[in-house]
């Protein structure tokens, strides 16, 4: 599996999704996306549609998901 910078540079994964990795990354620890993970505009756990955030459900097609 990709990290996240990977994932959300890509455009798979929403643009507003975020994990503590995002901030600590590089070399081996870069390896994969892990949790937990939360979202910029509301600030939680949860999305702006009420569903949890996570690398599987933050992908375009959710209604509040932003790639671009």
């Amino acid at each position: 599996m990709a990290n996240l910078n990977e994932l959300i540079a890509s455009g798979e994964v929403c643009q507003c999704l975020r994990s503590k990795e995002l901030f600590y990354q590089s070399g081996a620890e870069a390896s994969e996306a892990r949790g937990p993970f939360w979202c910029v505009r509301t600030q939680s756990l949860v999305g702006p549609d009420g569903q949890l955030v996570d690398t599987d459900s933050c992908r375009p097609g959710r209604s509040c998901c932003e790639t671009s």
